[in-house]
């Protein structure tokens, strides 16, 4: 049977779904955690690494060990916040700042201060960090500094979009490194898996850019992905047929010190490891080193899974993770059908939103062309499988956020925290766009709704049924015209 190692010296209280933490599925066999009962050639190449983690958990509190435990296995609770505590954070947040500010951050309120100031920005560093200011602070100043080194200074001051991915970078996201699984996990957590056979064919700036767009601008304009955390798996399938080729530890120093900067909670991930000849030492070798340069919060919720393809999904079952949608199938293959299904219905929610994919000055009708014939081709083989995650086929009904903006006269939309953001944002470059020509205010309306759809923040209206409804970019950039005007009016 697999084995998901852990240690019994590792004290853990029982979950809140009322049994004990090992890796056992109510609707399947029990899976062993006894290492010799596991009885798996070269399992013992793996107690580097298990010494390790079990050594990173004996530095906690029995709390903080239980809180990872649970993390670990699906019953974790998300992180609750209060209006007081969002207040006070965001308060000392800002009397940090004034204390320990670098360049990057100082090129950044040159170009927008709006952007570095606007509390939906910082908020995410302090989610990421359990609210914890001071590792907040310095987590922005540092992903700010990493995102002009990969990015370039002129970017540092807004969101990330697919146009700022060069041409290899673009080619690594295509190839199916990443990829977000539909299902959410027990507790509604987003999925993330990766593939670790092609890390050593690509450089670390691709794999860095790569992350940070789909880390950060597509799955943490999410709250749900903010308050709860995401969940990873790695798999050692090989999605290309090549020989594994192993990562230097230049390359998992650099991917890591870049990654740590990302505002994004790690609350479990696991590493799935099949026992193929060779298996297990090559990929403890690069594993290991990956792990150990985890934060501590992060490390400790780490999980190994070994054994045959099915013992694994067995144990990730175990794990809350649903294994109808993942990208491996019961017989060790790579889904190709899905592969990119996620990415797709991202784009084609962007196009819907007409705004929300702001293109860079100088990009290339060669690289509209690539995405269009890629989708395309995609969505061509998908019908043809007759596989029912066909990207195009599915239209989820869209509900409104506390991020999002409700437009309507009610006491709902007035009180809305969206709303109330809404109207500050506006506030903000008010002054700005009363001094513009008139002819170019309708541009700038423009830029503006785009600058909101970046960030994930969509417009809705109520139907006549009682219902939200989203409405259209260009809809949604007449309301922010129409609400500067009653801005400049009102002073």
């Amino acid at each position: 049977m697999a084995s998901s190692i852990q240690h019994h010296n590792w004290s853990c209280r029982p979950c809140k779904g009322g049994h004990q933490h090992d890796d056992t599925d109510h609707n399947t066999a029990p899976i062993t955690t006894n290492r010799q009962a596991a009885n798996h050639d070269g399992l013992h190449v793996m107690q580097p690494t298990e010494e390790m983690l079990a050594s990173e958990l004996n530095k906690l509190s029995l709390e903080e060990r239980a809180e990872a435990f649970d993390d670990i296995h699906c019953v974790g609770e998300e992180l609750k916040e209060t209006p007081g505590m969002i207040q006070k954070a965001l308060a000392d947040f800002e009397e940090m700042v004034k204390k320990d500010r670098n360049a990057a951050y100082e090129i950044a309120m040159t170009q927008n201060r709006a952007y570095v100031e606007d509390p939906s920005f910082r908020l995410k560093f302090l989610r990421a960090n359990m609210h914890d200011v001071g590792k907040s602070v310095r987590q922005m100043m540092n992903s700010l500094q990493h995102k002009a080194k990969y990015f370039g200074n002129d970017k540092v001051a807004r969101e990330i979009t697919l146009d700022d991915l060069n041409e290899e970078d673009k080619n690594l996201l295509l190839s199916g490194f990443y990829h977000v699984q539909e299902e959410r996990d027990r507790t509604g957590r987003a999925i993330l898996h990766w593939f670790g056979g092609m890390l050593g064919r690509i450089k670390p700036e691709n794999l860095i850019r790569v992350a940070y767009f789909v880390w950060i601008s597509i799955l943490l304009p999410d709250p749900v992905v903010q308050t709860k955390g995401l969940v990873t798996v790695y798999h050692n399938a090989s999605r290309t047929g090549k020989e594994f080729v192993m990562p230097g530890m230049n390359f998992i120093m650099t991917v890591s010190n870049a990654t740590a900067s990302f505002p994004v909670r790690f609350s479990s991930m696991h590493y799935c490891l099949q026992t193929t000849e060779a298996n297990l030492a090559l990929n403890n070798s690069f594993l290991g080193p990956i792990v150990n340069t985890l934060p501590l919060y992060s490390k400790v919720r780490s999980r190994f899974h070994v054994g045959s393809i099915i013992e694994i999904q067995y144990a990730l079952r175990g794990h809350g993770i649903p294994t109808d949608t993942l990208p491996v199938d019961m017989n060790g293959n790579i889904r190709e059908d899905i592969c990119l299904a996620w990415f797709y219905n991202h784009q084609r929610e962007q196009a819907e939103n007409n705004c929300s994919i702001v293109r860079a000055p100088g990009s290339t009708k060669e690289d509209k062309a690539l995405f269009s014939s890629s989708l395309r081709t995609a969505q061509t083989r998908q019908v043809a499988r007759g596989n029912r995650h066909v990207p195009f086929d599915v239209n989820p009904s869209a509900k409104p956020t506390e991020a999002d903006i409700l437009l309507g006269r009610g006491r709902v939309a007035q009180s809305w925290p969206g709303n109330s953001n809404f109207r500050r944002f506006l506030e903000k470059h008010s002054a700005e766009y009363d001094m513009l020509p008139r002819n170019e205010r309708k541009r700038r309306t423009i830029e503006l709704t785009q600058e909101l759809g970046t960030k994930g923040i969509r417009f809705f209206e109520e139907t006549e049924s009682g219902e939200w409804a989203k409405i259209e970019c260009s809809e949604a950039r007449k309301k922010v015209s129409q609400l500067l005007r009653t801005l400049r009016k009102k002073k």
